[in-house]
């Protein structure tokens, strides 16, 4: 958590420096690059709710979208889809740089709220959809566990004879408490996530699949965007697994079990692909092979940078920039940073292939 504050705190201070010094117009030059691909999650409408740090950066307003489209437009960037940016890549003329909007995971939000300003705006974008979401198999933890801890002021649970317990009574401890949960359910052996999950549940009264069928976007759902030009559905494996955890029989399993289950529910090609986690840390050069065995076209990570001249031979392997309104303070200018470049480079020791 000290570590997170400091971070926050760097942010804070380096943001505005960067751009009201006009300091991030220096690395336009070497690391803008082409264009750039964005990775949002969800756009839900402001709640006076109280959140917890972490779920909360995944989320962006609909109004904020609607201003980010409007700001590339203004900043003469052009929106298109990733089959263009990989014709761009491989030597398709463009004036301008380019965008891509990408959405992970399918959250139902995304047909809800991004859905109808995109389709206003004619923005054409990706899904990435993890299908147990859908399929209503999933259970989206993460959720589930920030609701618990604002609910209650007192968490008790045992995992394998040890007995854990946190006081939740200010919005302080229940956001440590939070993060530290989380920590105790992810480090462990990943075969055993699920019986962790349950076990931090298991005195009290959340129901799994009520929370899945809420937040997750379904088939028929999938289904109408499928039909729209401005959408294309791409694969984000079967469980949200990190990949490199498991085995190349697995993780071809989850690739291509994800890209032929949807093609069997939407009736089209499944041509796109995105790695669950996404870092350097859950994917590499394994992971990239496989996917490019798979047969699609390109495939995105989360390592942060701009799109390159270069990707035209890494296309299994194309990095993105996330789209976080809070920890952009909502100023919706600091996407600038990272157009630029100016945000990236320093994050990737001036690399620009990462």
């Amino acid at each position: 958590m000290l570590l997170k504050t400091i971070k926050r705190t760097t942010a804070g201070m380096l943001f505005p420096f960067l751009f009201y010094t006009r300091s991030y117009l220096l690395s336009n030059l070497f690391y803008s690059g082409l264009g750039s691909i964005f990775m949002f999650h969800r756009v839900c409408p402001r709640s006076s709710k109280p959140r917890i740090r972490g779920n909360a950066g995944l989320e962006v307003t609909p109004e904020y979208l609607e201003n980010a489209i409007l700001f590339l437009r203004q900043n003469n960037y052009e929106i298109v889809s990733l089959v263009r940016a990989a014709l761009i890549l491989n030597g398709a003329r463009i004036k301008k740089k380019f965008a891509v909007f990408t959405f992970d995971d399918g959250y139902a939000d995304n047909y809800l709220h991004a859905y109808p300003i995109l389709k206003k705006h004619s923005v054409p974008f990706t899904i990435y959809v993890t299908t147990h979401l859908p399929d209503g198999e999933a259970i989206l933890w993460w959720y589930l566990l920030e609701d618990l801890v604002l609910k209650e002021k007192k968490i008790n649970f045992k995992i394998n004879d040890q007995y854990y317990q946190y006081s939740c009574s200010s919005l302080r401890e229940k956001d440590w408490a939070y993060h530290e949960i989380h920590k105790i359910i992810l480090n462990g052996p990943s075969n055993q996530l699920n019986q962790r999950i349950r076990q931090v549940f298991e005195n009290y009264d959340m129901s799994f699949q009520e929370k899945t069928s809420q937040l997750s976007l379904t088939w028929q759902q999938i289904r109408e965007m499928s039909e729209d030009p401005l959408v294309e559905i791409g694969a984000h494996t079967i469980h949200h697994e990190a990949l490199n955890k498991l085995s190349e029989e697995e993780v071809q399993k989850e690739m291509e079990g994800s890209r032929d289950i949807i093609q069997s529910k939407i009736d089209q090609k499944v041509e796109h692909f995105c790695y669950p986690f996404g870092t350097r840390n859950e994917v590499g050069e394994r992971e990239f092979r496989i996917a490019q065995q798979c047969g699609f076209k390109t495939s995105t990570t989360t390592r942060i940078s701009n799109i390159f001249p270069e990707h035209k031979n890494l296309l299994q392997q194309l990095p993105r920039i996330p789209v976080n309104q809070k920890r952009d303070h909502g100023n919706i200018n600091y996407l600038s940073l990272w157009l630029s470049g100016a945000l990236p480079c320093i994050i990737n020791k001036f690399k620009r292939i990462v």
